[in-house]
């Protein structure tokens, strides 16, 4: 994983330098969330950052880190996706391209790490209080809350609460559905949210909740989700 920080680290300085030079805020979010995978511990550990450069133009660093916890080394493994992604956006909807990085790294010490080059297309549209998504990612295996193969829609019941539906595609195999709802309170200046997601499908049933905090100014959670991704 030393490779993967050190890409990380170079990625968000240069990224935040330019933004900045641009006079624009860049967005840093945390992500953790726990839950169980066809009754096993899985933990998710993510962080974002989103750099605006114009008002039809951004880019998007993202590291996704999974820890699958089965109770044997034997089937036990973590999994980390880097991506750097980049969107056309304006009031209606935004689409985006993709390129990263996906590592696969068993805790038993005698099986090899698994590493593959992931392209990645997003596309959404906003309609009012209504949001369609359609999202490919070319691994051919991944349990990230954030970049698994979707298409679906969201509804904003208000400005910071959004319940979605999503038929998902987490291996070469294997679809299933997804139910979430996300939560911001506008208490603390809007700088965190808590969201609840069940996944079912043949192997990877799931149910979890992540807690995800904002490093910048208090924003809605439908303007910070269709101002990013």
């Amino acid at each position: 994983m030393t490779i993967f920080s050190r890409i990380f680290v170079l990625s968000v300085v240069l990224g935040t330098s330019a933004a900045y030079a641009e006079e624009k805020r860049p967005n840093f979010v945390f992500g953790l969330g726990y839950g169980l995978l066809s009754e096993k511990s899985l933990m998710n550990i993510d962080f974002k950052v989103n750099i605006p450069i114009n008002d039809y133009l951004s880019t998007q660093v993202l590291l996704n880190s999974n820890y699958l916890i089965t109770g044997s080394s034997s089937d036990s493994f973590a999994q980390s996706e880097l991506s750097s992604n980049w969107f056309l956006r304006n009031d209606y909807g935004r689409l985006g391209l993709g390129l990263g990085v996906s590592e696969l790294e068993p805790m038993d010490e005698e099986l090899k790490s698994e590493r593959d080059v992931i392209g990645q297309f997003i596309g959404e549209l906003f309609l009012g209080d209504f949001g369609l998504t359609a999202n490919y990612i070319s691994a051919d295996t991944t349990l990230s809350n954030v970049t698994s193969s979707r298409i679906g829609a969201s509804y904003y019941f208000n400005d910071d609460l959004r319940a979605s539906v999503f038929r998902e595609n987490y291996s070469i195999d294997e679809e299933g559905w997804r139910i979430e709802a996300y939560y911001q309170p506008k208490k603390y200046n809007q700088m965190g949210s808590v969201g609840i997601i069940a996944r079912t499908s043949d192997n990877y049933d799931y149910v979890g909740a992540v807690v995800q905090y904002y490093f910048d100014h208090a924003v809605s959670l439908k303007q910070r989700e269709r101002e990013f991704h």
